[in-house]
């Protein structure tokens, strides 16, 4: 079954022609995301319309990963994390009446999750929890081998359960939920913070007060601004102490976050991917490690994601092909 896809990204849209049946992308456009929801409609949809010319009438039904929340209806956005203008924007509605063709959407985190059970690294697997652990912490939830949205399109938010009441701010408003812990935003401020009382600390005693290991941190040789979540992985992975402290602290949390929800749902795997998951051992080896002393269940396996680029385009598929009528 031939889909369109449309990936609608804080960075980048995409949009495919996918098979849905195999995951398998027969072709493929990118453009990079304008700064107003008016402007990347209109570029998707010339991506759209020109993909449909390689297919006519192949194309059964276009499915939406999008980056924001979603309505559970499946058909309206409610708000997009990091384009203005899309609030309560009837997105299925519009592609139905531009292109002529069955449309459904879905937060990309919830897209991701079904991608990954249907084409990726839980393949069949009836009760899955996916994770994104990049700029922020999302999440889907695949229970019986249909995605979970919830009574209200909520369902999924992993990174937003509250682990530190006096922990730092997060974007949704609170403080100490998971994604201000364990994210990448969350990494690179933590880092910034221990550099400044380091460089303070530097600043007020005399270099042989303060032992070797913490002023010779790499850490020390980067402007403020040039910190992120990889650098600090970078550092940590080379033995640098101050940057193995905020990382190993950063996936104790992301950990004790994935227990949590594992007692909750019982998946029988999770599924991390995300740009944090690039850091591969560094990463899953102190979680898994959290993981088995929190969690109840001793059979639950946590593995990387597998689609990769392509997890949107397949993530849009996999809801297109998730519409009632294309089950039956």
């Amino acid at each position: 079954m031939l889909t369109l896809s449309l990936d609608f990204g804080g960075t980048k849209l995409a949009a495919g022609l996918v098979d849905a049946n195999t995951g398998q992308v027969f072709a493929a456009e990118q453009h990079p995301t304008p700064d107003d929801a008016t402007s990347s409609y209109a570029a998707m949809l010339d991506m759209a319309k020109t993909l449909l010319g390689h297919a006519p009438g192949q194309v059964h039904a276009v499915g939406v990963s999008f980056g924001g929340p979603v309505e559970a209806d499946g058909r309206t956005v409610r708000c997009s994390m990091h384009i203005n203008g899309w609030e309560d924007a009837a997105l299925a509605a519009w592609i139905e009446r531009d292109i002529s063709l069955p449309c459904a959407i879905a937060n990309d985190a919830d897209a991701a999750a079904l991608a990954e059970q249907r084409y990726g690294a839980g393949r069949d697997v009836m009760h899955l929890l996916y994770l994104t652990v990049s700029t922020g912490i999302g999440g889907g939830i695949v229970i019986g081998g249909k995605l979970y949205r919830g009574a209200r399109a909520w369902a999924g938010e992993v990174g937003h359960q509250v682990l530190d009441p006096r922990g730092p701010p997060c974007a949704c408003g609170r403080n100490g939920c998971l994604e201000s812990l364990a994210s990448g935003r969350g990494v690179a401020r933590a880092a910034k913070i221990a550099l400044g009382a380091l460089r303070s600390n530097l600043d007020m005693l005399q270099a042989d007060e303060v032992p070797p290991e913490q002023h010779n941190s790499s850490l020390l040789s980067l402007p403020v601004e040039q910190i992120t979540a990889q650098t600090v992985a970078e550092a940590a992975a080379i033995g640098d102490v101050l940057a193995s402290i905020v990382w190993e602290r950063a996936m104790t949390w992301l950990g004790i976050g994935i227990a949590n929800a594992a007692n909750v749902l019982n998946p029988a795997l999770v599924v991390l991917g995300g740009g944090l998951t690039r850091a591969g051992a560094l990463l899953f080896e102190p979680v898994r490690h959290i993981v088995a002393q929190r969690v109840l269940d001793p059979n639950l396996e946590i593995v990387p994601a597998a689609l990769g680029d392509h997890i949107g385009l397949l993530g849009g598929a996999a809801i297109a092909a998730d519409m009632p009528h294309m089950s039956e």
